[in-house]
C-alpha cells in the first residue's frame, strides 16, 4: 500500500500509476491467454478430429457421392469382408463422416497427397523446388 494522498498533485501521480499498472497486468493476462491458446491446440486439434469422425457434414456433392461408395463398396465389401459386423459398419461409418468435412477443402486434400508422395515427405513447395 502508499502512502497517503494529501493533496491534487499526488492523486494525480497515483492516478497515472495505476492506470500504468493496468495496462501491464492487461499485457500479461494478453500474454498468458496467449500461451493457454498455444497448450491447448493439441486437445483443440484432436476434439476437431473427433468431431468430424463422429458427424457428417450436410449436403451432398458428387465428390461426397464418391466417398461413400468407396466406403460402402471397396472398403466395408473387399477390405473388411472378413472382419466381423461391427469393424464392417464402424469404418465404413467414419470414413464417410470424416470425408463429408475433406470435401469440402480440396486443396489440402492436393496438400496432403502431395506430401505423401514427396521427398521424405516434403512437397515441392516446402523444398523450393517449382513444380514440372
Amino acid at each position: 500500500m502508499t502512502t497517503q494522498i494529501t493533496n491534487y498533485k499526488e492523486l494525480l501521480q497515483e492516478k497515472a500509476r495505476l492506470k500504468a499498472l493496468l495496462v501491464e497486468q492487461e499485457m500479461l493476462i494478453k500474454e498468458d491467454w496467449q500461451l493457454i491458446k498455444e497448450d491447448l491446440k493439441p486437445v483443440v486439434l484432436a476434439g476437431t478430429t473427433i468431431r468430424n469422425l463422429l458427424t457428417r457434414k450436410a449436403g451432398m456433392s458428387a465428390v461426397q457421392l464418391g466417398v461413400n461408395l468407396l466406403a460402402d463398396g471397396f472398403v466395408k465389401k473387399i477390405l473388411l469382408s472378413r472382419t466381423s459386423w461391427l469393424t464392417r459398419w464402424v469404418v465404413p461409418f467414419l470414413i464417410k463422416n470424416y470425408g463429408s468435412h475433406l470435401v469440402d477443402e480440396p486443396e489440402k486434400i492436393l496438400h496432403t497427397i502431395k506430401k505423401w508422395f514427396g521427398k521424405n515427405g516434403k512437397t515441392h513447395q516446402d523444398t523450393g523446388m517449382d513444380a514440372v
